[in-house]
This record gives structure tokens, C-alpha cells and sequence, in this order.
């Protein structure tokens, strides 16, 4: 039987208070770096009471909250914790609605709440490129009519561009379906000598002659090229998406990034589950709002956006 994610007898028995939450973000965010992240020296820890900072040798005050989702939140840490458990345990896309009753919060409060979580969860890892020697990646792309339409407009669609590979899917909003935009998207996050599945799309036409095995199914005949091909791996994933977008029946184009992030997010786990909540409390990359722009360049491969590198704050043009 497949392991399953912590239940909420488990929660409360690990996170009773708002001192069990801080006290395990200062254990993996502080006590277990050694040193002290101002002067950089190791030394002895003083929790100070009343507050959500600890005090270090050197007499530098410091918060474990600092470059967190939770950082500067007016919410209780058990709610924040609470909320990702409720995340990490669903197999959908969750509605902030869902959360506002289970808190008990105001709209603006779970709103904001559930859109940081989906940002943490766009910082988590997630491969740069797919494929590699004797290796199969699945390319394809899927037009979502969910765009929340202005004043006046029809119903808009997102074109969204994935790979697969290894159980490993990899996506991201498009401008169009020329093969001037996809082709460089799929030489920068495909590697050379990987062998490429895609269907008879036009665009694809030149990824034989530049260095991939190119095999092509057509789907109007069937969904296999009689030879043991199939684009299935990817077409799943497609299947989740949907199925997930169904239930919010629109969203604005601000936004659209978020609900992608969280749906690989949780869709790249989904043969391990039990590690989600454990992961979302104990890694935490940088979520300050500086970085937003670069977290939202993973989910939409548009020109000239930003990323950023995983190490410092170098933006990176592409």
C-alpha cells in the first residue's frame, strides 16, 4: 500500500501549540545551520520571550520567519501549518473557500493565504531540462479555455507546453503554437540525444535535424504509431490539469501560473504523497516578493522573463 501523508490526529500530536510550529522552523532554519547568518559564527542560541526571535552570541536578533511564506503574517503559525496540511493531503487543486471555513478566516485572509502557498510550492525543486541518452521525453501542448474573460470579451484559452519524462512533468504557458516559439523552449529544456514524442503538430517538424529522435503519432488515426509509441505519459498529465481547472471553472491570467505550479507540484509526487507536507515545512527557498518575478518565469516561458538562479539574486534574462 502506498504511503500515505500525515492525518490530523498526527498534525496535532506533532504541532500541539504555536511554540511546537517556531520551535521546528528555528531547528531546521537556524539550530541546524550552526552559524549565525549575521556575523557567521557559530555560538549559543537564547530564545526571547514574548517574541518569535532568537538571540545569538554575538547579540544579533534573529527570526527563523525571516524569508518564509510566514514572515511578517499577522496569521497564527498552526493555521499556516494547518492550511498546508490541508494542501498536501488533497489530490486537487484547492479552493480558498475550503480553507476561509476550515480557519475560519475572512476571503482577503485565505486568499492571500493560499495564493503564498502556491508560490511556496513553485520554489520547491523541479528539473531544469528532461531527457538525456536513451532516454524518451513526451512533448505536447493543450489549450485551457479557463481564462477569466474582461468586460465584454469572449472566454479566453492558455496555451500551455509540457514534457515528460520518468514520471516527471515539466509545463509552462505559451504565446502561440509556432514553431518559432516552441522549438527553443524544447532545445533549452530538452537535452541532445534525447528521443522526442509528439504528435503530427507542424511546429515539430524540425526536431529531427537538430539532434533528437523525432517520433510523431498521429492522433487521428490512433492514439499509438502501431510500433509500441505513445504520447500517454504527457496526455495524463493533461487529464489532471483539466480536471483540476474544471472545478474553478475560470481564473484571471495574473494568476494562472499559481494553480499550474501547485498541480505539478502535487502531480510530480503523486507516487509519493507521504513526503508532501514534510517537505513544504522544511525547505524553504527564498519567498520574498523581490523573487516573485522569478518563481513565475518557471511557469510562463514567455520572452524576455526573468529566473532566477536557486543561489543568489542574479537575474537571468532569457
Amino acid at each position: 500500500m502506498r504511503a500515505r501523508g500525515p492525518g490530523i490526529v498526527q498534525f496535532f500530536e506533532r504541532f500541539p501549540n504555536e511554540d511546537a510550529c517556531l520551535n521546528h522552523l528555528f531547528s531546521i532554519r537556524l539550530e541546524a545551520a550552526e552559524t549565525c547568518p549575521v556575523c557567521g559564527l557559530k555560538g549559543k542560541w537564547t530564545r526571547i520571550s514574548g517574541t518569535t526571535q532568537w538571540r545569538h552570541t554575538c547579540r544579533s536578533h534573529v527570526t527563523p520567519l525571516k524569508g518564509t511564506i510566514f514572515y511578517r503574517s499577522h496569521l497564527p503559525l498552526m493555521a499556516w501549518f494547518y492550511a498546508i496540511l490541508i494542501y498536501a493531503n488533497s489530490t486537487d487543486s484547492v479552493h480558498c473557500s475550503h480553507i476561509r471555513r476550515q480557519l475560519g478566516l475572512g476571503h482577503r485572509s485565505s486568499y492571500k493565504l493560499c495564493q503564498k502557498i502556491k508560490i511556496h510550492m513553485a520554489t520547491m525543486p523541479r528539473p531544469a531540462m528532461l531527457g538525456g541518452a536513451g532516454k524518451t521525453v513526451h512533448v505536447d501542448e493543450v489549450a485551457l479555455p479557463y481564462l477569466r474573460s474582461t468586460a465584454g470579451d469572449a472566454q479566453r484559452s492558455a496555451i500551455v507546453l509540457g514534457m515528460a519524462c520518468d514520471d516527471v512533468t515539466i509545463c509552462g504557458t505559451i504565446p502561440n503554437r509556432k514553431a518559432e516559439t516552441i522549438i527553443p523552449i524544447v532545445r533549452k529544456r530538452v537535452r541532445a540525444g534525447s528521443r522526442i514524442v509528439t504528435d503530427m503538430h507542424k511546429a515539430y517538424g524540425s526536431l529531427a535535424s537538430l539532434g533528437y529522435e523525432h517520433v510523431q503519432i498521429n492522433h487521428s488515426v490512433a492514439f499509438h504509431d502501431f510500433k509500441g509509441n505513445t504520447n500517454n505519459p504527457i496526455e495524463m498529465f493533461w487529464a489532471t490539469l483539466r480536471r483540476n481547472f474544471r472545478g474553478f471553472r475560470n481564473v484571471s491570467e495574473e494568476n494562472l501560473w499559481h494553480f499550474i505550479a501547485e498541480i505539478e507540484y502535487r502531480y510530480n509526487r503523486r507516487l509519493k504523497p507521504h513526503i508532501i507536507f514534510e517537505e513544504l515545512i522544511t525547505k524553504f527557498p527564498e519567498c520574498w516578493s523581490f523573487y516573485e518575478d522569478n518563481w513565475r518565469a518557471r511557469f510562463e516561458w514567455h520572452d524576455r522573463t526573468t529566473q532566477y538562479d536557486g543561489h543568489d539574486a542574479t537575474l537571468v534574462i532569457r
